[in-house]
């Protein structure tokens, strides 16, 4: 007996050593993570911002092409009538399934996902650079699937691994409206992550119960180029985090304002929020600026 005893001691004392290893070590990860991103703050509020010049809220983007109405693009846009061949309008996610009232959803049915051809239309962007945020990232064409859940059928975007994903149902590179790019913060090459580090918690402003709105990205320049190399410049008018988890249905759809179309040209990126979680959705909003 004694000899069993000793044996279990020591397991157990095995154990509680390892526990406490991993313990430090996430410890360790999460101090880690805030001060990378308390250095990213602290960078941003000392680097002035770039100097542009805003173009004219009616002026269309560098190239001549006729606009194509952002609601008949390629791939319409489900609309609310959905079926498990046609959902509701998309939500952007990071893989965080909507939150049911049913422990135990439905079994997942995954029709076959809308993912465009890749293409090299220069209409289309293919690089998303953000100087002041260390970002250099491709962009690839981004379609959603249909799943079924207990709530009904829902559609998922299906965001790119180590890429950003524009959204194929927004506008192009040549026309006038609402341009959205979604990413990973934390997963499949971490695209955003800068961004999601660059939320200014300490210094939000209260919008409504669901939204807060930060500066720190204001006036911070962006360039996306197309396939022959030409860069659009956009500079960032507003930052905002929406609640995103543990919400309900019709506060996301609200949440998903953001990327609906709009009338004057617009550069929405979108990820989540904090580093190391989904809880939130950040979203960034610029405007095409000159050089």
């Amino acid at each position: 007996m004694r000899s069993q005893d000793s044996k279990f001691k020591i397991v157990g004392g095995a154990l509680i050593v390892a526990g406490i290893i991993i313990i430090l070590a996430v410890g360790a990860w999460f101090v880690s993570q805030e001060m990378r991103g308390q250095q990213l703050r602290a960078q941003l509020q000392q680097t002035p911002t770039a100097t542009h010049t805003p173009l004219p809220a009616s002026a269309t983007l560098a190239r001549t092409a006729t606009p194509q109405p952002t609601a008949t693009h390629t791939v319409p846009a489900p609309t609310a009538t959905a079926t498990a061949e046609q959902s509701p309008t998309p939500q952007p996610t990071d893989a965080v399934p909507t939150p049911t009232a049913s422990p135990s959803p439905a079994p997942t049915i995954r029709p076959r996902p809308i993912v465009p051809t890749p293409t090299a239309s220069p209409e289309v962007p293919v690089r998303l650079v953000i100087p002041d945020l260390n970002i250099d990232a491709k962009v690839v064409e981004m379609g959603w699937e249909v799943v079924n859940t207990a709530a009904g059928p829902q559609s998922d975007w299906v965001i790119p691994k180590n890429a950003a994903g524009h959204h194929i149902n927004s506008a192009t590179m040549d026309q006038p409206g609402n341009l959205v790019l979604s990413g990973h913060n934390n997963i499949d090459g971490k695209v955003f992550e800068a961004i999601s580090m660059a939320w200014d918690d300490a210094t939000r402003a209260r919008v409504d119960e669901f939204t807060d709105r930060s500066d720190i990205l204001t006036g911070r320049r962006i360039q996306l180029y197309d396939a022959l190399g030409k860069p659009v410049n956009y500079t960032v008018t507003d930052f905002f985090r929406l609640r995103d988890s543990g919400v309900s249905l019709a506060q996301r759809m609200q949440n998903a304002r953001f990327v609906e179309p709009t009338d004057d040209s617009q550069l929405t990126i979108v990820t989540c929020w904090p580093p190391w979680s989904n809880t939130h959705r950040l979203v960034v909003i610029a405007k095409p600026s000159q050089p």
